[in-house]
């Protein structure tokens, strides 16, 4: 059996062309079950869908003590959803949209993530 939970990315830009921090109060932190742990059995799996305009997002991972995995995904508006499998150490996931250079104003245009499990 699958488990799924979603929800939208918050407006505004967190990280700036350069990859420096704009502000957290635009980012979003989601708690997540390691695999094969605490009845969770299977992989994890992240992705983002987005529509109107294309949008970067910067994902980090943490694994219980540092935040080890730090990736970049290009969401495009008219292509597939886009995204990974968690590694099994993820505890935590950090996602912020990135500006994609100095005259990128779309902050706000519709992102949503979608996290999967498979369950015992």
């Amino acid at each position: 059996m699958q488990a799924f939970q979603t929800g939208e990315i918050p407006h505004g830009f967190a990280i700036n062309e350069n990859g420096g921090l704009i502000h957290y109060k635009y980012a979003i932190v989601l708690a997540v079950p390691m695999a094969n742990q605490s009845g969770w059995s299977g992989d994890g799996f992240l992705s983002f869908g987005s529509d109107w305009a294309d949008v970067r997002l910067r994902v980090a991972i943490h694994n219980g003590s540092t935040w080890s995995v730090i990736k970049t995904y290009d969401v495009t508006a008219g292509g597939l959803r886009v995204g990974d499998q968690l590694p099994a150490s993820s505890q935590k996931v950090s996602i912020g949209r990135v500006k994609k250079g100095p005259n990128d104003t779309v902050d706000n245009a519709p992102v949503s993530w979608l996290l999967q499990y498979q369950t015992t």
